[in-house]
């Protein structure tokens, strides 16, 4: 890729919660045209329309054979629409989609497309999403029969972490609060409306030690949607696109007891040369970033991936953030949207959340949320049992 080839014009989102009566199909049409009216185009202009997977899809419902099969383009009215598909990656869906964009841009076939993503776990009961959820990205013959859950996976990554760079329980603790300061000040945010402490969050109702409560990720129905241009398009038609300017990715196993990152406590040995791979390929360092948006779900993976991106000393992340510098106001904003933690976990729309928060936030467009001034910025998402990473570099303008 090369830099600033590609940009985002306009993004979509809805409110990230419990909403039963709203329907996945709703959601996905409502983010579209929310996102082609905030590119300015119109729908007409729209040539492919990619849809990320909805995870659980209900057979009675299956919103992933139509979405696959062209509802969408059908339904906003996208008369110039040539192509039309699905694809997931996980938690690292809004990379694998984005790289789909990108070959389609490439390609000529189009040069505007529209990415949708849509999640409604309420048609599901608690016991249902627990299932799924407690042994998906677990190995079936390793894992599964000893009671494997991501929540046990992030508790046992949290200790080793913990005792591996000394982090305090009330450091993981403090990420948790960083991530909520942020949420309070985004309206679409699943918790928004109810401040927590240190104190709170290290005493809550203990889920699998040292993990509470208030340190998990939580489900939530949402969407939201973005449109990908050319660069060249992009000038012609927006006033601020948001270009990609670097990006980095990579792969570390399919299973974390069979991964090659042997200490779970290090797996910044891993992330790290991604996110440099990143900085290199945009010509741009830690010291250009105004704000880092990292995708982790729980609070021992942000500050993992902290430790990968080069504004603090590896181990030193808990700290930093126990100081508040990661919070609004902070010399480091960190993951503006209030991440899954607070923000809400919508499936494969974790990573799409963190990318539309970038967008909005280069474009100006963040609200009570918005860090003044932002130029460049770094984000990342991974999916699975912390399978694969990826980060991209991105600014509303290309460095000289």
């Amino acid at each position: 890729m090369g830099i600033g080839e590609f940009a985002i014009i306009g993004t979509g989102e809805v409110p990230c919660g419990n909403y039963p009566e709203r329907s996945e199909f709703e959601v996905a049409y409502s983010v579209a045209r929310m996102a082609i009216q905030d590119s300015g185009l119109d729908k007409n202009d729209i040539g492919a329309v990619l849809c990320a997977q909805h995870i659980m899809s209900n057979p009675d419902n299956d919103y992933n054979t139509e979405m696959v099969f062209g509802r969408l383009p059908e339904a906003i009215g996208a008369k110039g629409c040539k192509v039309t598909c699905m694809t997931s990656s996980g938690g690292a869906s809004s990379y694998s989609i984005r790289k789909t964009a990108e070959g389609i841009l490439r390609s000529g076939e189009a040069d505007t497309v529209l990415v949708v993503h849509a999640q409604r776990f309420t048609q599901f009961t608690p016991n249902e999403q627990a299932k799924y959820f407690s042994i998906a990205g677990s190995d079936v013959e390793w894992e599964v029969p000893y009671g494997m859950t991501f929540n046990s996976l992030a508790a046992m990554i949290t200790q080793g972490y913990m005792n591996y760079t000394g982090t305090t329980i009330e450091q993981i603790a403090a990420v948790c609060v960083a991530c909520r300061k942020w949420a309070m000040l985004q309206p679409n945010a699943m918790f928004n409306h109810k401040e927590i402490t240190v104190d709170k969050v290290v005493n809550a109702r203990m889920v699998s030690y040292p993990l509470t409560t208030l340190m998990c990720n939580v489900l939530g129905d949402g969407g939201s949607a973005f449109i990908m241009t050319t660069a060249e398009k992009a000038r012609k038609v927006c006033d601020r696109p948001v270009y990609f300017l670097g990006e980095g990715s990579n792969y570390s196993h399919r299973t974390i007891t069979r991964g090659d990152v042997k200490d779970l406590d290090q797996m910044t040995t891993f992330t790290a040369p991604i996110a440099k791979e990143a900085y290199e390929r945009s010509g741009l360092g830690p010291e250009d970033m105004d704000i880092y948006e990292i995708y982790g779900s729980y609070p021992v993976v942000n500050l993992m991936v902290m430790d990968s991106l080069g504004f603090v000393e590896p181990g030193k992340s808990g700290a930093l953030v126990e100081a508040g510098e990661t919070s609004p106001g902070g010399k480091y904003p960190c993951s503006t949207n209030g991440e899954a933690m607070s923000f809400g976990h919508s499936g494969t729309g974790v990573g799409f959340a963190m990318l539309v928060e970038s967008v909005r936030q280069l474009q100006g467009k963040a609200g009570a949320a918005q860090v003044e001034g932002a130029r460049f910025l770094i984000e990342n998402c991974g999916g699975g049992a912390f399978m694969d990473c990826h980060f991209a570099v991105m600014g509303n303008e290309i460095p000289g």
